[in-house]
């Protein structure tokens, strides 16, 4: 972020405290932190036979199979394998991807809505 770096401390209060990081942290070192927090991120989005986003879950809370994002999309078996057959898909992505690619899409601001209303 900027060139700007956390201090020992505040990396020690991001690691056991983090409630106590928001309290006695220094601005700049939270500020850094977070960014770097962010962009560590992970993201499971589902995307249509269209390719448009429908979607999105935290990697961490979801697993690291497509299989599993499949599941959480999608509980039923049944479900899930008529979705694969029609084209359905799930990808692990970062945040700037994210940002790019899915934000677009759950927001209603894509190009497959409007090619689809066409």
């Amino acid at each position: 972020m900027n060139g700007i770096t956390a201090c020992v401390d505040c990396r020690e209060m991001a690691a056991n405290r983090p409630w106590v990081l928001r309290a006695v942290g220094h601005g700049d070192c939270v500020a850094a932190i977070r960014a770097e927090q962010l962009a560590a991120r992970r993201f499971w989005i589902r995307i249509n036979p269209q390719g448009c986003v429908t979607g999105s879950a935290l990697g961490e809370y979801v697993g690291a199979l497509a299989e599993d994002a499949h599941k959480e999309f999608t509980p039923k078996i049944r479900d899930r394998r008529r979705e694969a057959a029609e084209g359905w898909r799930h990808e692990l992505v970062g945040h700037d991807e994210w940002k790019r690619r899915a934000e677009p899409c759950l927001r209603g601001r894509c190009t497959h809505r409007q090619e689809a209303a066409s």
